[in-house]
C-alpha cells in the first residue's frame, strides 16, 4: 500500500494496480471475497480492495434497469454494475424489497434513499392503465399511497336492454398497517382488480333498473352499489378491500354515453322532457 516506491523482483509479476475508493454514506460498492464467494456491500468509507477481494457486478432485471435509467437526466446513462444500487423513494410512496438469502421482505416508506444489498431485489408493481383500463400498462417500483384517483369506462345494460357507456372516476388511498406493511403489495395489480370489482357491482345494480329509473337516480344507484348501505339504509362512504387495505372513498360519474342508436334516442327524449318540465 502506498505511498511508497516498489521495485518488483524478477520473479514477481504485477497483475493489477488498485486505488482506494472514497465512498460517501449514500454510495457504495459490492465486494466479493474470491476465497469464500461471499458478497458484501461497503459504503461510507475510503475502501481499498484486499488481495483476495474483487469488485462484484450486480445484475438487475431489464424492467428495473429501465425504471432506474428513466430517473436520470442523461440519456447516455449506463449503470455501473459494481456500484450499490440506490433509489430515492418519493414522498407518499412505498417500496418493497425482497432478500433472497434471508427469504424475507421489507417495506420502506418515502421520502427515503434506499440501497440494495447484494441479495436484495426490488418488487416490481405492474398496474393497469389507460381508459378503459388495460393490464400491464405501468411498471413502477414505488407504490403511491394516495389519495389519488383513477378513471375507467364501464359498459352496462339496463333491465329494458338499454346499453350505456359510463365514465367513472374513483378516489382511492391505502390504509397503512404498520404491523403488516407488505399487505399493500399482496395484490399485484390493485388498479385493475379494484376497477373490475367496482364495474361488477355497477353492472349488477344497473341491470335491476329500467333506463328511465337509472337516468333519474344514476348517482345514488351507483354509490349504493359500490359502497353498500348500513343498517339504517344510509349509503356508506367507503369501499374497503381487505386483501391489500385499498379504500375507495368516492365515486363520480363523469359522463353517460349510449352505445346504440335506440338508447341514444331514448336518452335525448328523457333529457328533452326534463328540460320542458
Amino acid at each position: 500500500y502506498g505511498p511508497r516506491d516498489y521495485v518488483p523482483p524478477v520473479a514477481v509479476e504485477i497483475v493489477e494496480r488498485r486505488r482506494a475508493i472514497p465512498l460517501d454514506d449514500t454510495e457504495g460498492i459490492y465486494v466479493r471475497d474470491i476465497q469464500t464467494g461471499r458478497v458484501t456491500a461497503v459504503s461510507g468509507q475510503v475502501y481499498m480492495l484486499k488481495p483476495y477481494e474483487e469488485a462484484w457486478e450486480k445484475d438487475l432485471p431489464d424492467s428495473v434497469e429501465e425504471i432506474l435509467s428513466s430517473q436520470q437526466n442523461d440519456k447516455r446513462y449506463v449503470r455501473n454494475k459494481t456500484a450499490v444500487v440506490s433509489y430515492r423513494i418519493p414522498h407518499g410512496s412505498a417500496v418493497q424489497i425482497y432478500d433472497y438469502r434471508a427469504k424475507e421482505s421489507r417495506v420502506v416508506f418515502g421520502p427515503e434513499l434506499i440501497m440494495l444489498g447484494p441479495d436484495e431485489e426490488f418488487t416490481i408493481v405492474s398496474l393497469s392503465g389507460d381508459t378503459p383500463k388495460r393490464p400491464h400498462m405501468l411498471r413502477i417500483l414505488a407504490l403511491q399511497l394516495g389519495p389519488r384517483f383513477s378513471t375507467d369506462v364501464v359498459v352496462v345494460e339496463t333491465a329494458d336492454h338499454a346499453r350505456l357507456s359510463l365514465k367513472l372516476s374513483y378516489n382511492w388511498h391505502f390504509e397503512v398497517d404498520q404491523e403488516q406493511p407488505d399487505k399493500m403489495f399482496s395484490v399485484p395489480d390493485f388498479v385493475g382488480d379494484g376497477c373490475k370489482a367496482i364495474a361488477s357491482r355497477v353492472r349488477g345494480e344497473v341491470a335491476l333498473h329500467t333506463f328511465d329509473e337509472f337516468h333519474r337516480n344514476s348517482a345514488k344507484l351507483i354509490r349504493s352499489a359500490v359502497f353498500g348501505v348500513d343498517e339504517n339504509n344510509h349509503i356508506r362512504n367507503r369501499f374497503h378491500f381487505t386483501a391489500n387495505n385499498l379504500v375507495i372513498s368516492n365515486i363520480d360519474i363523469q359522463s353517460v354515453e349510449p352505445v346504440d342508436s335506440r338508447t341514444r334516442d331514448a336518452l335525448q327524449k328523457s333529457v328533452q322532457l326534463a328540460i320542458e318540465i
